[in-house]
């Protein structure tokens, strides 16, 4: 049998002669353009994560704050003044800045008193790209 015969099983147009200019191109895995490209996003995702993770802690405290005030009991059956104030106070105590009682919202709904806020906060994150995030959170006071 002929060498080349025995040796490939490709018709004669898709043989390559042997020889040292005539490797077999294969997959060769991440370029570093590619590499460059996957670092990149990585920063950029850790960069918005540092930058967007304190509002979301502040806004656990907001709710942390708002479920307290539905256990505390001289507020039960109050108003919206005395809510706000209780609510005024507690953010002073526990140091909430990034959130203002005009925040808050009371008001009645036939017999219940809902309680919620509602605010925003943008975060530049670099060049002309910032961040808007919109916090809602409601829960019913209780009745006498």
């Amino acid at each position: 049998m002929p060498q080349d015969q025995h040796s490939c099983h490709l018709p004669a147009s898709k043989r390559r002669a042997p020889g040292p200019g005539n490797r077999v191109r294969g997959k060769r895995g991440f370029g570093l353009a590619k590499v460059l490209l996957g670092l990149l996003l990585v920063v950029f995702f850790v960069n918005l994560g540092i930058k967007m993770l304190p509002s979301y802690l502040t806004f656990l405290q907001v709710r942390s704050l708002m479920e307290r005030m539905v256990e505390r009991p001289e507020l039960v059956g109050a108003g919206s003044h005395e809510v706000l104030g209780a609510v005024r106070r507690q953010l002073g105590i526990d140091s909430l800045r990034l959130v203002d009682t005009q925040d808050f919202r009371v008001f009645r709904e036939g017999e219940a008193i809902p309680l919620g806020v509602d605010y925003q906060v943008q975060k530049h994150i670099g060049f002309n790209v910032d961040v808007l995030m919109q916090f809602d959170h409601s829960l019913v006071l209780p009745r006498p």
